[in-house]
């Protein structure tokens, strides 16, 4: 019986592997690349703030680059793949 089990969910852990491996690699280049961008989001918020003293529009931009930085949206989506892969260690458990 439990053959069976494994024999079905085979193409399916299959599938989750490859899935799991794309988005940790896509992860990793899109944290790199908002890195970046969110720094020099925040370097704009900075020279709003300061150059043209439009607090609120400094702290909106701000709000955007702690959302696009690796603590933010990258990290969530970070989470959520490991999650699926930890699903998917369970499933090859079986």
């Amino acid at each position: 019986m439990r053959f069976l089990i494994r024999l079905f969910l085979f193409p399916i852990t299959l599938a989750l592997t490859i899935l799991v491996a794309a988005c940790r690699l896509l992860c990793q280049l899109s944290t790199m690349l908002l890195g970046i961008v969110a720094f020099v989001c925040f370097a704009i918020a900075l020279g709003t703030m300061v150059l043209l003293q439009d607090v609120p529009e400094g702290l909106r931009l701000m709000g955007l680059a702690w959302l696009i930085s690796p603590f933010g949206l990258p990290l969530i989506a970070a989470f959520l793949v490991e999650l699926l892969g930890v699903f998917n260690d369970s499933l090859k458990a079986i």
